[in-house]
């Protein structure tokens, strides 16, 4: 097996995000932060593999943890 980076940011995204569930779950609000960074990675890892509809979902799934963390907020 050969190690591809690009596969390991892909990963790291991946853990980020499932972690931001489990802590939304948990009903922290700092999972906003922990979902935003996994989305950022995918962001990165979406241009990386050129994939135009993950890069999309990517950003739109950004601006629904930011509008979740607002809500949240009141």
């Amino acid at each position: 097996m050969i190690f591809n980076y690009i596969d390991m940011l892909g990963w790291f995204g991946f853990l980020f995000i499932i972690l931001g569930y489990y802590l939304n779950s948990q009903k922290k609000i700092y999972c906003f932060y922990i979902w935003g960074i996994g989305n950022i990675i995918f962001i990165i890892y979406a241009y990386q593999i050129n994939s135009t509809p993950m890069l999309f979902m990517s950003f739109f799934t950004l601006g629904m943890n930011i509008y979740g963390y607002i809500e949240w907020k009141k």
